[in-house]
């Protein structure tokens, strides 16, 4: 009998996130593709309940003027 444990961890640094971020913010990478949906602010409950359904949404963004 073996018994086998296996553990994962990811984890970005802060350095990652940076860069991310400033790619993002210079319009280098287009996350156009990546968001399924739009909700205004009294849409943001109903979203959470949206993205439990990953074949229907991968990203929705919350545009609190709407």
């Amino acid at each position: 009998m073996k018994q086998l444990n296996l553990q994962f961890v990811l984890g970005y640094t802060g350095e990652e996130f940076a860069a991310s971020l400033a790619h993002l913010a210079e319009g280098r990478i287009d996350v156009t593709p990546l968001i399924t949906g739009h909700v205004g602010l009294g849409g943001v409950k109903s979203a959470f309940v949206e993205l439990a359904s990953p074949e229907q949404h991968a990203k929705v963004m919350v545009e609190p003027w709407s």
